[in-house]
């Protein structure tokens, strides 16, 4: 059975549209008057949501932004990376492809360990900027720096591989926005089992393994018992 409708009789005010659409300038202009007496505020950035970018580049970036990915050195200007694979493996977005290389001799000061990857590929357009990678990464050598401004003209430019990733180190150290050191996560250790039930694990494991070593040793018994018996007695039965 079709469903009856019931037309709606609309005021004028309804009609024009004019009461929704002053309440929709209401807040355009809340936020007009609130810029404007901001920007006589004194000091810098006095203009809390407006800022003429790109022509002013001085606005500070959080030191944990997720942006541009990176591969770090070590003091001595080593890489880092061992290429242990930990990125690619729990990246969701699967962006990261890695292929390992073993250190040669004399190359000490090229490389951190006696592992390093060959080839190191980030795909820009896969990535979802999660920073598992960088939370996974055991020496802390692949970090989400502050690099926001990842437009391309191709997508060959859209993936980064180990010479763009260390360059992006470089610029960024340079430019002093390199991410601070994470704090190693403390391990706390399992409280210690009671005496007892030490105890009684050890009992249950004893008796699980008694009672496995007893089917062992009944399994012969059938089999020699089912091999003894003559064939006429199978016939007969």
């Amino acid at each position: 059975m079709a469903k009856p409708v019931v037309k709606k009789e609309y005021t004028l005010g309804e009609r024009i549209y004019l009461w929704e659409i002053l309440k929709g300038l209401r807040l355009t202009w809340r936020h007009f008057v609130f810029n404007v007496r901001a920007s006589f505020r004194p000091g810098p950035h006095t203009i809390p949501t407006c800022w003429q970018y790109p022509e002013d580049r001085t606005r500070e970036i959080s030191p944990v932004f997720r942006g541009e990915h990176m591969l770090q050195r070590d003091d001595k200007g080593r890489e880092k990376c061992i290429a242990c694979g930990m990125c690619a493996k729990i990246c969701p977005a699967k962006c990261i492809t890695i292929k390992k290389g073993k250190r040669e001799e004399g190359e000490e000061d090229k490389y951190a360990a006696k592992t390093y990857p060959a080839s190191f590929e980030v795909d820009l357009l896969r990535c979802i900027f999660c920073g598992f990678c960088q939370e996974v990464c055991p020496k802390q050598a692949i970090v989400l720096g502050q690099n926001f401004e990842l437009a391309r003209y191709t997508r060959e430019e859209c993936i980064l591989d180990k010479r763009r990733l260390l360059a992006n180190y470089r610029k960024a150290k340079e430019e002093g926005r390199l991410r601070p050191p994470r704090k190693p996560v403390p391990v706390v250790p399992a409280p210690p089992k009671p005496e007892k039930d030490k105890k009684a694990g050890g009992a249950e494991a004893k008796k699980g393994k008694a009672a496995v070593a007893g089917k062992a040793k009944k399994k012969p018994i059938a089999k020699k018992k089912a091999a003894e018996k003559p064939e006429g007695a199978e016939k007969a039965e």
